[in-house]
This record gives structure tokens, sequence and C-alpha cells, in this order.
């Protein structure tokens, strides 16, 4: 007997079915329940442990109270000019940031972008295409 298929045609779960009947693992519920009432004392038992040179132990407390800075950029204002092809476009993003006119950082989310406009447009084209031809097709019948 062939089980009952719980994704629609395009690969996603149906309605009422789900990708883990289970649900999550009795040990992660009881470990919640476990710390429901300790959580304050396992804090603290960390912070000690880390003041008393547990790296592990300082490494959590810091992660929790100190995430890491990420540094972000300020804002440029960087031409392109949008009537060349993309790839003269990615080499001026490139000549800028040899000439320090662009952080690096920068200069790759911009790469980044023309990639990704790149194959939107790449789409688009086959699309357009791909109309051309049913249309040539359905014409000739």
């Amino acid at each position: 007997m062939a089980k009952p298929d719980k994704r629609d045609t395009k690969g996603r779960f149906k309605p009422g079915q789900s990708g883990n009947p289970s649900g999550r693992p009795a040990r992660a519920a009881e470990l919640r329940r476990l710390m429901d009432g300790d959580a304050e004392a396992v804090a603290a038992k960390v912070l000690e442990a880390a003041k008393n040179g547990d790296l592990r132990a300082a490494e959590l407390v810091l992660a929790r109270c100190a995430p890491v800075h990420r540094p972000t950029q300020q804002p440029v204002t960087f031409e392109l000019d949008r009537d060349k092809p993309l790839a003269d476009q990615g080499r001026d993003v490139m000549a800028a940031i040899a000439a320090g006119d662009l952080a690096p950082d920068q200069g790759r989310s911009l790469l980044d972008a023309l990639a990704a406009l790149a194959k939107v447009t790449e789409i688009d084209e086959i699309q357009r295409r791909l109309s051309e031809l049913e249309n040539m097709t359905n014409g000739d019948t």
C-alpha cells in the first residue's frame, strides 16, 4: 500500500502535514523543564566559572552580554553608468576599489548586487525568448 504524499506538487508540505510529525525530541522538553527553576543558578555558576578563569564559560558570558561587533560602513555615493554592460559596471567597481575610492566590502556588495541583477536580466531574456517561440509555434498551427 502506497503512503499518502504529504507534499504538494511544488514540494511544500500540504496543510495539516508536517515534516516533523514527532515534534521536538522529548529530551529537549525535559531539559527545558529541568532548567525552568534553575536558570538563574546556572547563569550564576557559569559567571562564577568565567571569573575563575574558565575560558569556555567566559566565552558564553561574553557572547550573551557583549556580542561580536560587526563593523558597518558609511554609505557612499557611487555612480555607475546604467547604459554600460554589467561587466563594464563591474570593472568600474573594481577600479574604484583599487583606487581606494570604495571600501573592499562595499565593493563586494556592489559586485554581488550586479551579479544578482545579471541573473534577473538573464531570466527576463529567457522568458522573452520562450514567449516568442511559443507565439511562433502557436501561429503555425
